[in-house]
């Protein structure tokens, strides 16, 4: 009895049967090998040849083929990236299909009733009571401010074609003493431009100064060398009736629409053809 209890106490701690499986090694995972087995070996070495078929694939796939070249009577195209615009083409001018526009006509020359005002930054008040004041003259006027009789010669002989019957003249506010020879002097340069025209009104200053007061009589002393010079005396108004001005020089309103009665009434009547 011990014997066979010592007999199956071995034949259990051998294993028994196959059909236990237990704690047994695992089964073998080469196992048999047949027409439709495949390892596991042999799977990875599978994956591994189709990964690599497909790589060599996708690098040896062939490219398309280059465009053709171009024709040799043709220069290849460029292309800059910049927008297209359209372009112009200039045809030559045929003078005898296309005559070039025809000039606009000359000015007629001043006639008898034109008058020239030639003045500094008082008389550049004065550019609507003026023309008022002449209504039957044709006035032409020049006004800067700051000027000096010395620059107003300038401006006579550069627009001496512009000069027909008359011209007005007030110039002095702004003089430098002795400068070309004093303002006599200058008076007389500006009647030897102004030749031919048959009056020439020079209007005198305000006496805020000496040097203004001598500017006066020297214009009043060049009309007795000048026939065709005549004096609008603006200096005794001016001192009379001292709110013409609003700084003794520079004019009013009121002012202004006096010093133009002034001028018409020393200026005249136009003189017909």
């Amino acid at each position: 009895m011990a014997v066979l209890l010592t007999a199956a106490v071995l034949l259990a701690s051998c294993g028994g049967g196959d059909d236990d499986g237990g704690d047994g090694a695992a089964p073998s995972t080469t196992g048999p090998t047949g027409p439709g087995s495949t390892s596991t070996s042999d799977a990875a070495t599978t994956t591994s040849s189709s990964t690599t078929t497909s790589t060599s694939s996708t690098t040896t796939t062939a490219l398309p083929p280059p465009p053709p070249p171009p024709p040799k009577d043709r220069p290849p195209e460029i292309h800059s990236g910049l927008p297209l615009v359209p372009t112009t083409t200039t045809l030559p001018i045929d003078r005898a299909i296309d005559p070039p526009p025809a000039l606009p006509p000359p000015p007629p020359p001043p006639g008898r009733n034109s008058v020239f005002v030639l003045g500094d930054s008082v008389f550049l008040g004065t550019t609507r009571a003026i023309p008022h004041a002449l209504s039957d003259w044709v006035v032409t006027y020049d006004a800067v401010g700051s000027r000096r009789l010395a620059q107003g010669i300038d401006v006579l002989a550069a627009r001496r074609g512009e000069i027909g019957e008359a011209v007005v003249i007030h110039l002095g506010n702004n003089y430098i003493e002795r400068e070309r020879d004093g303002y006599g002097s200058q008076i007389d340069e500006a009647m030897t431009v102004l030749h031919g025209v048959p009056r020439v009104v020079w209007v005198t200053v305000s006496e805020v100064s000496d040097s203004r007061r001598e500017i006066n009589a020297a214009i009043r002393e060049a009309a007795t060398r000048w026939p065709t010079m005549r004096v609008a005396d603006w200096a005794p108004i001016i001192e009379w009736l001292p709110h013409l001005a609003w700084d003794g020089m520079h004019l009013t309103p009121e002012g202004r629409r006096e010093v133009a009665a002034l001028i018409d009434r020393t200026l005249g009547e136009i003189v017909p053809d």
